[in-house]
């Protein structure tokens, strides 16, 4: 049995489920009939669970809602009989249903929610999925789309949204649900009509002069759930841009349902042929083998697979801007599987024979040449390069700040984070910081913020030929979001004035003078190019979300003291290196 991730997940994992020849990376039991897939186990961490459960519980609240979270912990056929019950009941909702098991399909499925669909003219009912995900899945639509949208609060209302629609790029969660369809379809719990499916998201849809219209992009908030939509996706619409051996393009647009079917049927073959392996001599060959793709920086199955890469595997050196897994096979089937072979391959010979098996992909020739390129340096033991002639254009030396800030993972800024470099001042830069190492709300980031913008300002009054350097305008963003809503002089001041004039956004003068091989994120081009250090093991901006949390959060004080300590050297080192850069940066030519 396939659980609703299989089609939409590296199909590597479903051989290494069923193969006995690959040992498992966890213990599992073995009354267990369906295993949990990876990548549900990963939603436990990425804030999904709370999120879910926030929906959920808004959802209970309706009158007419079946909730069955309270069998989270009974077997899957007690939950599965629940749900039938629910189903015979005709309740319009139904919160953490477990579907039958479709054994003559070799799926098993339990969507987030069911909703009970509009009867059919024969008097017939069924029941659509709805699955909960921790981010946006509508984006604006040029097309004069409208975008079918129910809210969770104000009843069963149907909105249609002008100029949206749902995000093709999400094409793991039209899967999820083109699975939960299949499931539907073969129990006969399935609406009639329009293959329709819902996904709630962090999408806010607001009423604006009477019309529903797509909200600005925001972090959710915890307990603000009063704008946000189930919105429905049809299943069988052709969006989803695939390979297509037949057309004269090289690709076709197809259905998520199409997609889906075709996906589901490969993982099964892959599954069917993994489990006739055992280790003896005449086991047939496995149908895929790995490849790297961002799945597995969180897979528990990558100490399996790992060991079956060459060091220079194509798809494990190459970091950024992967191929996908089609390209990768394209290049294997040509005989490229290394850096050293894309290296020492003629990219203009390669393209007429590579282009036409991967015309599903946009750029697809940009995308091999820079493959090309960075292929090359890696050979050469290259991790950055400059590739404009002369000199750097930066401003001139002189009274500095670098900038940086920390923020939550509720997208709330409890650090601001200065490095003061005086050229008067013999004892060189020093470091200023204003934290709050607590949850913050509105009201509590913003005084944190006019606390630092009024130092700043103090700064630049007194120093008005000084620049505020900064690596992208992460900063600038955020200190105008939360000076539109400040009384404080000093941060609108900030906001309206300085960020034009003394600011310098050290991020687009790195994109026009270099190249690299990992990207040109702050970490890699100030420790490749710079030679600058962080002092923690593991910096980065999602690690010190972690951090803050532990700081807030820990056991005890000891333990939170420590996290804040951690916290703050991560920040002070981010602000030394964006000097360190731009002092490297002034040394070329």
């Amino acid at each position: 049995m396939l659980d609703s991730y299989a089609a939409r997940s590296c199909p590597v994992k479903t051989r290494n489920r069923f193969d006995r020849t690959v040992r498992l990376p966890v213990n599992t039991s073995s009354d267990i009939a369906i295993r949990a897939s990876t990548d549900a186990m990963q939603e436990l961490f990425t804030g999904s669970t709370a999120f879910k459960k926030e929906v959920m519980d808004a959802l209970a609240a309706h009158p007419d809602a079946v909730d069955l979270r309270s069998l989270m912990d009974e077997d899957w056929s007690e939950r599965s009989a629940a749900t039938a019950d629910a189903v015979a009941a005709g309740a319009l909702l139904i919160i953490a249903p477990v579907l039958p098991l479709d054994v003559a399909g070799h799926r098993a499925g339990q969507p987030d929610v069911l909703v009970l669909g509009p009867p059919a003219p024969d008097g017939d009912t069924g029941y659509y999925p709805v699955i909960i995900k921790r981010h946006r899945v509508l984006e604006a639509s040029p097309r004069g789309r409208r975008q079918p949208c129910t809210p969770l609060s104000g009843g069963q209302r149907l909105l249609r949204v002008a100029g949206c629609g749902v995000r093709t790029h999400r094409e793991g969660d039209l899967l999820q649900l083109a699975h939960y369809r299949r499931i539907l379809e073969a129990t006969g719990w399935c609406s009639g009509g329009v293959p329709v499916a819902g996904i709630i998201g962090t999408d806010e849809i607001l009423i604006r002069q009477g019309r529903p219209v797509l909200g600005r992009n925001r972090t959710h908030r915890p307990g603000d759930l009063k704008h946000l939509v189930i919105s429905w996706a049809n299943l069988g619409a052709k969006r989803l841009r695939t390979f297509a051996r037949t057309a004269s393009s090289g690709w076709r647009y197809r259905s998520s349902l199409e997609r889906y079917d075709h996906e589901f049927a490969f993982r099964l073959r892959i599954a069917e042929i993994a489990a006739r392996r055992t280790g003896s001599p005449d086991d047939p060959d496995p149908r895929v083998r790995p490849i790297v793709v961002h799945e597995c920086e969180s897979c528990p199955w990558w100490v399996a697979c790992k060991p079956q890469l060459n060091d220079d595997d194509l798809s494990l050196r190459i970091d950024k801007a992967r191929l996908d897994v089609h390209e990768i096979t394209v290049l294997r089937s040509m005989g490229i599987s290394t850096i050293t072979d894309l290296a020492c391959t003629d990219v203009e010979q390669l393209l007429p024979t590579y282009l036409p098996e991967v015309q599903h992909r946009p750029g697809a020739e940009n995308r091999l040449r820079l493959a090309a390129e960075r292929a090359d340096m890696l050979a050469h033991g290259i991790a950055v390069k400059k590739t404009s002639v002369g000199p750097i254009e930066l401003p001139a030396q002189g009274y500095s700040i670098d900038l940086d800030i920390e923020t939550s993972a509720a997208a709330r800024v409890y650090l601001w984070g200065f490095l003061v470099n005086n050229p008067d001042d013999d004892s060189g830069p020093h470091y200023v910081s204003f934290s709050r190492f607590e949850d913050l709300g509105h009201a509590g980031e913003r005084a944190l913020a006019e606390e630092a913008a009024t130092w700043l300002v103090e700064q630049l009054t007194a120093h008005p030929e000084a620049k505020v350097y900064h690596y992208s305008d992460y900063e600038v963003v955020h200190i105008r979001r939360i000076a539109r809503k400040s009384a404080s002089p000093s941060l609108r001041e900030l906001a309206q004035n300085w960020t034009r004039t003394n600011f310098f956004d050290l991020f687009p003068v790195v994109q026009k003078n270099f190249f690299g091989v990992h990207g040109l994120g702050l970490k890699k081009l100030a420790h490749n190019g710079a030679g600058f250090n962080w002092r923690d093991e593991d910096p980065g901006g999602l690690n010190s979300q972690c951090w803050f949390a532990e700081a807030v959060h820990g056991p005890n004080h000891e333990v939170r003291a420590g996290f804040a300590t951690r916290v703050l050297e991560y920040n002070e080192d981010d602000v030394r290196a964006t000097r360190a850069l731009r002092a490297w940066m002034r040394t070329l030519s």
